[in-house]
């Protein structure tokens, strides 16, 4: 989403809080990052999130970076009840384009919950712009992130090292370029730019555009802790998610697996006895990187990965662990601008 999409959404967000309650928000600045609520002679100034789309994703990246100066609002094409609640607990600011506001910050106090979702076109209608964090884009995004010498590739060898045709190559390398991630000066001459941005796109965009499609299903183990000594490599499998976070760090006891494999899982299955189960503590997912992707050991997944499979669960320590990943390794990991 770009500016003058996120300042459309902030002004129908704004006009939709008026008309609710009232209130007489004024947008300042061209950015487009504090917001002024009125009541009366009352003014109070927040720091404004713009997230067309709100996911559990989004609000653990947002959560797990606040140092705020002034109260936090989010806002959102549409904040459903239950990232509603979670983010009244947090005491998180928010409004949408239905209407559902909260904003504790005295004297300033709104809470408007029940509205449905307006019937209205997303405010992003960029569909090419949104190519690289479509489930292709995101396998090339993160091959570049995580093995460099793409960036130096032809279109042809990025497409094989990603796993994606060449025409969704290709189009990923357009919407990257017109976003302003990827700089080109030559056919072979390219490098990342803004990474911070774009590991925070790809990390939102992943639980949704991604990791549904590479799950091959959920288990359960014999006992809680048979992770402890399990070794994967013999099965071309790593760990993810809390477990690799857990020996990357020593800071989290793991409850849930996430497990990435080459292979087809039988025989790690029997060798472990895990058993299937849509309730399982265990995921199995296809592996989509490629091989010369950066990790810390043989049997670990890539930093950039564990941190979004952390982030996307939405518990708070996971949340806390991402952090420590990325402020303490995952950022210094991928190729400076």
């Amino acid at each position: 989403m770009d500016g003058s999409q996120e300042q459309r959404l902030l002004e129908q967000a704004c006009e939709r809080l008026e008309g609710v309650t009232g209130l007489r928000p004024q947008i300042e600045g061209a950015s487009s990052l504090y917001l002024r609520v009125a009541p009366e002679r009352t003014q109070r100034r927040f720091e404004v999130h713009t997230v067309p789309r709100l996911t559990p994703a989004s609000v653990s990246w947002i959560a797990a970076r606040l140092e705020p100066e002034y109260p936090v609002l989010i806002v959102s094409e549409y904040v459903n009840p239950r990232l509603a609640e979670r983010l009244k607990s947090m005491d998180i600011g928010y409004l949408d384009l239905a209407g559902n506001a909260y904003i504790n910050a005295p004297p300033v106090y709104v809470y408007v919950r029940g509205n449905k979702p307006v019937a209205a076109e997303s405010v992003d209608r960029d569909p090419a712009g949104r190519a690289a964090f479509q489930s292709a884009g995101l396998r090339v995004v993160f091959a570049l992130l995580c093995a460099p010498r793409l960036l130096h590739a032809t279109y042809r060898e990025i497409a094989d090292a990603a796993g994606v045709s060449l025409g969704s190559a290709s189009r990923s390398l357009q919407a990257l370029r017109d976003q302003g991630f990827l700089l080109e000066t030559g056919s072979r001459t390219r490098r990342l730019h803004n990474h911070h941005a774009l590991i925070q796109r790809w990390t939102l965009a992943y639980p949704e555009q991604l990791r549904p499609r590479t799950l091959l299903g959920r288990y359960r183990a014999p006992g809680p802790r048979w992770w402890e000594d399990a070794d994967l490599e013999p099965y071309g499998a790593v760990w993810g998610g809390e477990v690799a976070a857990a020996r990357l760090t020593g800071y989290l006891i793991p409850e849930r697996v996430s497990i990435h494999t080459r292979r087809t899982p039988n025989r790690l299955m029997a060798a472990f006895g895990l058993r299937k189960d849509p309730d399982g503590d265990i995921e199995l997912h296809q592996t989509f990187w490629p091989p010369e992707c950066h990790t810390e050991g043989p049997d670990l997944a890539p930093r950039l990965l564990v941190h979004a499979e952390l982030m996307a669960s939405g518990d708070e320590r996971n949340i806390e662990t991402a952090r420590m990943l990325y402020e303490h390794g995952l950022a210094g990991r991928l190729e400076p601008d």
